[in-house]
């Protein structure tokens, strides 16, 4: 009997050792106690469902409490989002604005709360060195490897070529820029015979392409900001008889490697977003404790930004993201 008693006390004693920390992270490194609120623009985005899984995820290993909000694409909506996250005294807030220029707006109404922007860069003169920073990839190298694909896949000196930009702003134009910059260094000369918004949409490029194909205007490439518009010019063109160009998107959905496994497209930019989530996570728990993100792999040393990388997707190239 005294056996018996004596096991049930140890187990007792082992059972309070360890709920008191025996581990070996304090509760400020693991995040445990610390709320972030995740604002997100809509749910209907494959990368953004994945993304917020893989900031869930993140949140979870570090005992953080993880609170999303989905906006509906609606900017007022997020801002009121916004207001009530601050109300609720959450710890960070992360934010995909429905509107980049709505950002410096934001920051002003989190105030002393850290603010992590994610997915859609907004304008560098908007954030706080260690306060309010971007988490993302950079740009560019997006807008890079679909014009080296296109270098690598076509012997043609003049190309034709139909640029779909996302949205206005710094996302779509660094895409882009980079896209065209690489293009013309190589010695290339570009008609941009199509150049424009088609605000992420797989109907509007769908609908911009059948207009651009009544012109009769020839087409070599189609480089597109994402998979979605991609997907949609590949329909506009198939519905015409008209022989597909190469088509490159960004972000590897499912539609997009698809498309890529028939043969329609040929190349998409990645996203890690199990890497993006766990950079946000590790992000937002230093700007909590007041601590500079300038130690974080992928940061400038402005400590404005917390870069994660793209990765070609293709038929030789294949990958799970």
């Amino acid at each position: 009997m005294f056996k018996k008693f004596f096991k049930v006390l140890m187990a007792l004693a082992c059972m309070v050792f360890l709920t008191a920390g025996c581990g070996s992270r304090s509760d400020s490194d693991s995040g445990n106690g610390k709320r972030i609120a995740v604002l997100i623009h809509t749910n209907d985005d494959g990368l953004i469902r994945n993304l917020i899984s893989s900031i869930k995820d993140a949140g979870a290993e570090k005992g953080v409490t993880v609170d999303v909000y989905n906006s509906d694409q609606n900017s007022e909506k997020q801002i009121r989002q916004l207001k009530k996250a601050v109300r609720n005294h959450y710890d960070a807030v992360m934010i995909r604005p429905v509107d980049a220029d709505n950002a410096q707006e934001m920051i002003a109404l989190a105030g002393k709360i850290p603010v992590v922007f994610y997915n859609f860069q907004p304008s560098e003169s908007v954030l706080k060195e260690n306060q309010d920073v971007y988490v993302g990839p950079e740009e560019e190298m997006a807008g890079r490897l679909q014009a080296n694909y296109v270098l690598k896949h076509t012997d043609k000196q003049t190309l034709n070529v139909v640029v779909l930009k996302g949205q206005s702003g710094l996302v779509s134009e660094k895409r882009t820029e980079a896209f065209k910059e690489t293009l013309e260094k190589a010695g290339r000369s570009v008609n941009y015979v199509f150049n424009d918004y088609a605000d992420w949409e797989e109907d509007t490029a769908e609908h911009q392409m059948e207009l651009f194909l009544k012109t009769g205007q020839p087409c070599d490439v189609i480089a597109s900001n994402n998979d979605n518009m991609a997907v949609g010019a590949i329909k506009a063109f198939k519905k015409a008889g008209r022989k597909l160009p190469i088509v490159c998107g960004v972000d590897a959905s499912a539609e997009g490697k698809a498309r890529i496994s028939s043969g329609e497209m040929g190349l998409t930019a990645a996203q890690p977003t199990k890497i993006q989530g766990e950079k946000c996570i590790e992000t937002a728990l230093k700007l909590i404790d007041g601590k500079k993100i300038t130690d974080i792999k992928g940061s400038t040393d402005d400590g404005l930004y917390v870069y994660t990388h793209f990765k070609a997707v293709t038929n030789s190239q294949n990958s799970n993201y």
